[in-house]
């Protein structure tokens, strides 16, 4: 295993618990190559084990602190043994995370698990999955032979089936008792697991309401409303797929799709009619993408998420809730707080901060990392 000297800076960084390596915390730029397992030290001084990658965040994640570790098949086994423990104290059930990244010390891996003993691998990076072999016998040690695993990687857009057989049609995730049908061919993600309780709340809050659900096309809110007792929804989204995800969901709970009405276009000029025409909506969700480019607008989270907020309050009365999340790592809680407020500072009426929303228990998060915390969410109640 090739030795890497790191800088004196990030020493500490590293032996306090941050996972992400970055190509500045190299005394050499020079010697990354993505997919090596390296050892990184500093003067003579072991720091840590880890591996580089070419991904969307930093250069490669810390694997371990202990010289003595192996990175082999038993090192794996006891990081997925250590998240089954974990799952199991908290009662996961249905479909939850399995394993949670940096959250439960392998940067570049989340395994999602899924009825009948269905887990889908999700690698995060290249670099990692040439070691998917590995990974997937110490995973098997822990939780036996005869579970299916299913492979997605970077870039793909079809699942790959490792061991088992893929479901012939779309496996049923119930909670609350809402059904979500969620087609694990397909390597996107159908329904977001880290906004269980947020649909959790739509379903108990929604009874006789109007709602209006903002992007949002895999968080499931607006089935989960409905089922819920909402009398009427709108959904609005720039991407085609989030009408026919609803319609599915829709569908699968035997509910009329009347009453929800889908539209595939910018939210912004959505909004823009809504107060053009004195819309109010006693619920609206909203859960922008970190960048997205519609028809005739595009929208960057960092500069018109305030913007967002204030058009969306113009279609509230007083009672209404405004649901406002994001799963953008880059942006966190205490961000999201300061553009809320701004957003509120400048809206005529009276808002509260009511609820604030994280991820459920089984996204284990690293306190090392601000980054590891998935979803973020703020509830507003309007008087």
């Amino acid at each position: 295993m090739k030795r890497i000297q790191v800088t004196g800076k990030s020493v500490r960084k590293f032996e306090d618990g941050y996972p992400v390596i970055a190509l500045t915390d190299l005394e050499n730029q020079q010697d990354f190559d993505d997919g090596a397992w390296v050892q990184l030290e500093n003067h003579g001084h072991f720091v840590a084990t880890a591996y580089f990658a070419k991904q969307h965040r930093g250069a490669g994640y810390v694997l371990s602190l202990r010289e003595s570790d192996a990175i082999d098949e038993r090192f794996f086994a006891s990081k997925f043994r250590a998240a089954n423990a974990k799952r199991v104290a908290i009662n996961a059930q249905g479909a939850y995370r399995f394993f949670n990244d940096v959250g439960d010390g392998l940067g570049g891996l989340i395994v999602d698990a899924y009825p009948e003993q269905l887990f889908v691998f999700r690698w995060q990076n290249q670099a990692l999955k040439r070691q998917a072999r590995l990974i997937y016998a110490g995973f098997q040690k822990v939780m036996g032979k005869d579970v299916t695993i299913l492979s997605v990687a970077p870039g793909q857009e079809k699942t790959q089936v490792i061991t088992g057989a893929l479901p012939k049609g779309p496996v049923t995730v119930v909670e609350d008792g809402v059904s979500y049908p969620v087609d694990l061919s397909v390597a996107r993600p159908q329904l977001a697991l880290e906004f269980r309780d947020v649909r959790a709340w739509a379903h108990d809050n929604s009874q006789q309401r109007r709602v209006l659900n903002l992007f949002s096309a895999e968080t499931g809110v607006v089935t989960a409303a409905m089922v819920g007792g909402a009398i009427e929804a709108v959904t609005v989204d720039p991407n085609n797929r989030a009408a026919t995800l609803t319609q599915a969901q829709l569908a699968t709970n035997n509910f009329d799709q009347a009453a929800v009405e889908m539209r595939t276009m910018d939210v912004a000029n959505y909004l823009d009619y809504a107060i053009k025409h004195g819309l109010t909506f006693d619920t609206v969700f909203i859960n922008p993408p970190a960048f997205i480019r519609g028809k005739k607008r595009k929208f960057d989270l960092s500069q018109d998420l305030e913007g967002l907020i204030q058009q969306a309050l113009q279609v509230t009365t007083s009672g209404s809730d405004v649901v406002i999340t994001t799963t953008a790592p880059s942006y966190s809680l205490k961000r999201l707080r300061t553009t809320v407020n701004d957003a509120v500072e400048k809206y005529t009426g009276h808002v509260t901060v009511s609820t604030t929303f994280h991820s459920p228990d089984d996204f284990m998060t690293n306190d090392a990392d601000r980054q590891s915390e998935v979803l973020k969410g703020i509830r507003l109640s309007v008087n």
